[in-house]
């Protein structure tokens, strides 16, 4: 099947003939969301009255005919599509007739029309790939008295009985393509001075960072007895499937990169902090960081940085030292190749806790926010895409108010102690959040291993009652079906971070134990529908870890794994 030139006659163009914008290379997408390598939402928006529909991959694009020109977004996406060309794939270009808008693969048909003065060229729309590739599907185009719609082939049937008509195809596209990640917490290494100083006085061990993990774990008996502290329960998950590690060594993260995109994971949120007395991050923090720009396989994942800066113990960022801060993630973190863009090209930073910001104030987060983007202009010429955490994620209008463009979402503890609770009311607490939102998953949260070295009072101890692998499997479910059916024009709305990679003190922990194995990172991938990793079968859960390439990812794509097909 292929696209004729006997199509429907459309009405007068608006805004001037063909010959107002000639036929050319120039794309609808930035020189920034050029450089994402992943495949992004295609949205699909109604031009007011119904008449014409308009395809685009640009969240600016889609504001702009939104807030300005009335048009409606389509609940979903149409697909998965690549912003740049890629081995095997073929540009369509997208063509507008008054409010209506033609896409078409092919240039004969494209310079066809135009010569006809009844369309304008808009330039690309974006990149399918010619044949089919795993994971993809092929999208049709059909038409119906002068209005074309794009969809995949399986929606013939229906699209038929509303009248439409089969134009041809366009190419082949993923109908899904999750970006998940998830919190890295980098504390469990000999720098861990406050968990080394309290597990001597509480428990009589000199040098260990792993203090109330350990003991509840029951690992390392009986030289470390079990001892969970009077609460009942099996917590033999906790000690890692790789031992009880140092973050600060680079063949740690080496081995947590290759255990998280083993499953298809592609980003790590590494909290960051900084010391205002020492101008500078927290050793403790600063070295897993360090190992992690040391490991031989980093280009195999993204990272980000997300900000706390909490109200004590010298974590606070002063407005004085905002500048030097913001140079720091520009020159450091921000330069890096595989730093994580949003869909529109965007650096992403997180902030988890803004409260040290400045005076903790609205004005003093503008400010702190204001200052990491001019930077990141000033030196990359790069834009930054602020998401908060805390009231950003309950209170939609809290982003505008205080610099950020948005939110990300962590775990609710405070109201109920129940994760059965937080899965059922997940639905409606994603349908509250900002329109540029990235959602989450918490796979559960328990405080207990803190006490009582480090919170010495136990009815301060939070955790959840009812926690399950089960349950957690159920709110990934949830968090796909509300990226199935959104309607955000939002740039990281494929997007979901986990809660936590390796938070063992507090329960928030995907990484592979030595009890369950690779458990909670396969529900990730199989609930998530990652395109990239593999399931996590029974035969799998206690295999050993896979050992990292000597060689690194190139820097303009990641030509050994999935991203680099269609």
């Amino acid at each position: 099947m292929t696209f004729g030139l006997c199509l429907l006659a459309p009405g007068p163009a608006a805004g001037g003939s063909g010959a107002d914008r000639k036929p050319g290379a120039r794309t609808l997408t930035s020189a920034a969301e050029a450089a994402v390598r992943d495949p992004v939402p295609m949205m699909e928006l109604l031009a007011p009255g119904g008449k014409g529909r308009l395809y685009t991959l640009s969240v600016s694009e889609a504001n702009t005919a939104v807030h300005q020109h009335g048009f409606v977004r389509d609940p979903g996406q149409i697909g998965y599509w690549r912003t740049s060309a890629f081995t095997g794939s073929q540009p369509v270009f997208r063509l507008r007739t008054g409010s209506a808008y033609l896409l078409t693969p092919s240039a004969e048909e494209r310079d066809s029309l135009v010569a006809g003065g009844r369309f304008v060229h808009e330039g690309i729309a974006g990149h399918l790939s010619k044949q089919q590739a795993p994971g993809t599907r092929r999208l049709m185009r059909f038409s119906r008295s002068g209005e074309w719609r794009v969809a995949f082939e399986d929606r013939t049937r229906e699209l038929a009985a509303q009248g439409y008509h089969v134009d041809g195809p366009l190419g082949w596209a993923h109908p899904e393509w999750i970006r998940a990640g998830a919190i890295y917490f980098g504390t469990f290494n000999p720098l861990s001075k406050d968990v080394i100083t309290a597990t001597k006085r509480v428990f009589g061990r000199e040098g260990d960072w792993w203090g109330g993990v350990r003991d509840f774990s029951g690992a390392d008996a009986p030289r470390v007895p079990r001892d969970t502290q009077g609460w009942e329960g099996d917590f033999s998950r906790l000690r890692p499937q790789i031992g009880f590690y140092d973050d600060s060594r680079p063949e740690t993260l080496e081995r947590h990169i290759s255990q998280a995109t083993a499953a298809g994971l592609d980003f790590f949120q590494f909290y960051w902090y900084w010391d205002s007395a020492r101008q500078s991050s927290p050793e403790v923090f600063e070295a897993s960081l360090a190992a992690f720009a040391q490991a031989r396989n980093r280009h195999d994942i993204d990272f980000a940085i997300t900000v706390c800066a909490h109200p004590w113990g010298g974590l606070h960022i002063p407005e004085a030292d905002y500048t030097t801060v913001a140079k720091r993630f520009a020159s450091r973190f921000f330069s890096q190749p595989h730093y994580l863009r949003a869909n529109d090209g965007r650096l992403i930073l997180g902030l988890c806790d803004r409260r040290g910001l400045g005076r903790g104030d609205d004005a003093d987060t503008r400010a702190f926010a204001d200052a990491v983007r001019k930077q990141a202009k000033l030196m990359l010429n790069e834009d930054v895409l602020v998401l908060g955490y805390w009231e950003a994620m309950l209170d939609p209008s809290a982003p505008a108010r205080w610099g950020a463009d948005g939110a990300y979402c962590g775990v609710t503890i405070d109201q109920v102690k129940s994760y059965a609770d937080y899965v059922a009311k997940l639905p409606g607490y994603l349908g509250k959040t900002p329109p540029q939102f990235m959602r989450c998953a918490a796979a559960g949260f328990d405080e207990r291993p803190r006490y009582p070295h480090l919170v010495p009072d136990r009815a301060a101890i939070r955790f959840y009652t009812d926690q399950t692998p089960e349950r957690f499997g159920q709110a990934l479910d949830r968090v796909r079906t509300d990226i199935a059916g959104s309607t955000h024009l939002s740039a990281v709305d494929n997007f979901v971070s986990v809660y936590a990679w390796n938070e063992w003190h507090e329960g928030g922990i995907v990484e592979p134990n030595a009890a369950e194995g690779c458990l909670y990172v396969g529900l990730i991938h199989d609930r998530l529908n990652l395109q990239q990793g593999t399931s996590c079968s029974a035969e799998t859960r206690r295999a050993t870890t896979r050992e990292p390439s000597s060689g690194r990812r190139p820097v303009s794509g990641r030509t050994a794994s999935p991203r680099a097909s269609g």
